[in-house]
């Protein structure tokens, strides 16, 4: 952290300014109650789900540094780009990489759940430098995760836990197909420049995957180019100048994801077009697929085979070499300046689908609105079990909003809050017949400012328990507020 952020939280911890920094309305309160804080929460449960609803105002991105994206107030819904560098597709510089907006938070009963949580929050999960998160005990908690550039079009986030030693993805027993990578809990597609001679792309370093242009998607959205677009459907050329006029969250620019799994939804999910899939069936080449795809009398090469024969309705040499043709003269006609997503997809039907979700994006407020929603009990024991919500259990629930433009280390973090049925609770959740038709102005609405990031830096359990933090004895018994009041949501932090 930057010395400016040490000065920052001197002058916190010093403070005697007292902020309101939330309220709490009841349930006569309207949908389109204006959001006067940065974030709203909503929890409303029926006898078997429950639903976790978050609706913030998008801050001005304040990464990467003197680049054209910052201060300017956009929702992130994209994971960094490849742009081609003369030579092949590869990620943009490191001090010009885009982030996606996120939600992430953790969720363990308030009263015997894990020790420091239900004072501490996210605190009982961090550490110096942020490099990574692990208890300080051998419990686990269950850490809901929500990406709006990779998680987030596929309507659902990632299902993690966090245990002793790091963060964890919750996909017991459910291993991945071999299309991509042999091994490993998610599609993680880098990307890679194919290589070779057998057609102009793999000279230029073409990446394997590219949209499928032209196909129709859900809600009746056509993709219309083999590269990002803008609002106006035009090729995108610069993302730091681009992407921020992108409001529209709908349009699914964001999300390239390759066929992994047969059995979870193989035709809505795949929006991209298998260049290499075109060259073999153009030049009958192997060389430039991954290992596992080299032999065609393979199990795995026919299922890959058929499954892209299906997706392009490219069977013959002929076609195959137009596709390509038409791929590459889109992106000279770009100045050789289109770009291609870099992603990140959690496709293959597993314990990620836990938590399904909804998004939308308010262009006149800067404001998201995300829905996540998951079984009150998984069974799994790396989830919470909230299914004592229904009969007055309480819980604690700690979140955290990247929405800054930058990693780990720049997200916003809230202190630890408790969701229970009960009036009078920090959160209030609501009974309702059913969370899939949810009336939501009908439900209790809970707006809050975050903790700023400049505090990052010592809100990490090991630092609140040492003696440098004068606090550390009552931390089991007393929650931040109890020493520090607001001052921890004043002016002086949040701008």
């Amino acid at each position: 952290m930057r010395t400016k952020s040490l000065i920052t939280l001197a002058i916190i911890l010093a403070s005697v300014i007292v902020y309101t920094g939330c309220t709490h309305e009841d349930s006569t309160i309207g949908q389109n109650t204006p959001l006067n804080e940065q974030v709203r929460v909503q929890v409303a449960y029926d006898a078997t789900n429950v639903a976790f609803k978050f609706t913030w105002k998008t801050q001005p991105k304040m990464y990467p540094e003197g680049q054209a994206n910052v201060g300017k107030k956009y929702p992130g819904q994209f994971h960094e780009v490849l742009k081609h560098n003369g030579t092949a597709f590869d990620r943009y510089p490191s001090d010009a990489r885009l982030q996606e907006d996120r939600i992430t938070f953790m969720i363990d009963k308030y009263e015997g759940g894990i020790p420091g949580f239900s004072r501490a929050g996210c605190a009982v999960s961090c550490h110096t430098g942020m490099g990574s998160h692990h208890l300080l005990t051998d419990h686990v908690v269950d850490h809901w995760h929500w990406r709006g550039g990779r998680s987030g079009p596929m309507d659902y986030a990632e299902d993690a836990a966090i245990n002793n030693v790091e963060r964890i993805r919750d996909n017991l027993g459910t291993p991945p197909s071999k299309f991509v990578r042999s091994a490993g809990d998610r599609l993680r597609e880098d990307q890679v420049a194919m290589t070779g001679t057998a057609h102009q792309i793999l000279s230029d370093g073409f990446p394997r995957f590219v949209f499928n242009k032209g196909k129709t998607m859900p809600g009746n959205y056509q993709i219309p180019s083999f590269f990002l677009t803008n609002d106006a459907n035009q090729v995108m050329t610069n993302a730091l100048t681009d992407i921020p006029g992108v409001k529209d969250v709908k349009a699914n620019r964001s999300l390239l994801v390759v066929y992994q799994d047969m059995n979870f939804d193989p035709i809505d999910k795949v929006n991209s077009l298998d260049l290499g899939y075109l060259v073999w069936v153009a030049t009958s080449e192997v060389s430039h697929l991954p290992a596992h795809l080299q032999d065609v009398n393979s199990t795995d090469f026919t299922l890959w085979k058929n499954f892209w024969a299906a997706q392009s309705g490219i069977t013959a040499a002929a076609g195959a070499n137009t596709k390509l043709n038409e791929v590459r003269q889109e992106w000279i006609a770009s100045g050789n300046n289109a770009m291609v997503s870099r992603i990140v997809g959690f496709i293959y039907n597993s314990d990620q689908h836990d938590i399904t979700s909804e998004r939308s994006f308010d262009a006149n407020r800067n404001e998201w609105t995300v829905i996540l929603k998951r079984r009150l009990n998984t069974g799994s024991n790396r989830d919470a079990d909230l299914s004592g919500l229904p009969n007055g259990t309480a819980y604690t629930m700690s979140f955290a909003m990247h929405d800054t433009g930058a990693g780990s280390e720049t997200h916003d973090i809230s202190l630890p809050y408790v969701v229970s049925k009960d009036a009078g609770t920090d959160i209030q959740a609501k009974s309702v017949s059913d969370i899939e038709n949810v009336d939501w102005s009908t439900v209790p609405i809970f707006d809050t400012r975050w903790v700023k990031q400049s505090v990052m830096n010592h809100f990490h359990y090991d630092w609140l328990k040492s003696n440098a933090h004068p606090g550390a004895g009552v931390l089991e018994t007393s929650k931040c507020v109890s020493c520090h009041g607001n001052s921890l949501y004043t002016v002086s932090v949040l701008n």
